[in-house]
């Protein structure tokens, strides 16, 4: 191959990486309580692991009751073992009932990302 081709296709190999790692978003990879679970005691926090890092201060949760009313969390905080667990404490007792986690995150990239799933309290 040619000096001129190999070099022309190894920048244009360098750029398609490149451009797929700024295309990244942190996306959720598992929660505490899990999506779609049903918890027989109230939880005392939501973790949620992220496929990277996000930052804390950009990120958290809101969580509700099944008739849309917001239940009082604490400040969001990273696991400090793992960049990429967001923990949120929750602030009361959940009595039985189902109850909606509204996610939102900022990865070390700067890129946002949100979400929603749900939960149920069954003691």
């Amino acid at each position: 191959m040619p000096r001129a081709n190999l070099k022309s296709a190894v920048v244009l190999l360098v750029a398609s990486l490149s451009g797929s790692a700024a295309f990244a978003h942190a996306d959720l990879q598992s929660a505490e309580p899990a999506a779609g679970s049903a918890a027989t005691t109230s939880p005392t926090q939501i973790r949620i692991t992220f496929t990277e890092a996000v930052i804390a201060k950009f990120s958290g949760v809101e969580l509700k009751d099944q008739a849309g009313k917001p239940i009082a969390t604490g400040k969001a905080a990273l696991d400090p073992a793992n960049k990429s667990v967001l923990i949120v404490p929750i602030s009361e007792q959940l009595p039985a009932g189902n109850y909606k986690v509204e996610w939102h995150a900022v990865s070390e990239d700067t890129h946002r990302v949100k979400g929603t799933y749900s939960f149920s309290v069954h003691p």
